[in-house]
């Protein structure tokens, strides 16, 4: 029992060959791997890599073309609709301004006819400013007409 000794545990290396504790265990046999020349071959692959990238086959040209010429139509279709947006927007503010003014007109047109035909202010008008008096009975005519409903103005009045 005095053999065994706890000692610290370290992480164990894959190329370690020393193993901790009180049984053996079997070694794993050492695979040899050389050493590649590391300095020669990034180099190589580099300049394959290169002349890869140089070397476009024409069916991936083609399809790179196709693919631009669609993209490219996309946005100007694009810009088109967004111009069309634009010119159709302005011009329905002009109208809405357009009809905010119709709106103004109608409204001071509306107060202007109320105006008139207030009756008192009628009756006011004719007589102060301009002099007007009721008519006398001896000059009001009646007119009985049977054949229309309403008086033309055309016709003469026959007198009594």
């Amino acid at each position: 029992m005095a053999a065994y000794q706890r000692q610290p545990v370290r992480p164990q290396r894959a190329w370690s060959t020393q193993i901790d504790g009180n049984t053996v265990r079997k070694a794993a046999p050492e695979i040899y791997i050389p050493e590649r020349r590391e300095e020669a071959l990034p180099a190589r692959r580099a300049i394959k890599r290169r002349q890869q990238a140089r070397q476009m086959s024409p069916a991936y040209v083609l399809f790179l073309s196709i693919a631009s010429v669609v993209v490219l139509a996309a946005c100007i279709g694009y810009l088109r609709v967004q111009a069309s947006i634009n010119s159709r927007m302005s011009e329905i503010q002009s109208l809405e301004a357009q009809l905010e003014e119709m709106i103004d007109l109608n409204e001071s047109a509306r107060t202007r006819i109320e105006a008139a035909s207030d009756i008192s202010q009628i009756y006011r008008t004719a007589t102060e400013e301009l002099g007007m008096v009721y008519p006398d009975d001896s000059q009001v005519i009646y007119y009985d007409q049977t054949e229309r409903e309403y008086v033309q103005q055309y016709e003469s009045i026959p007198k009594e």
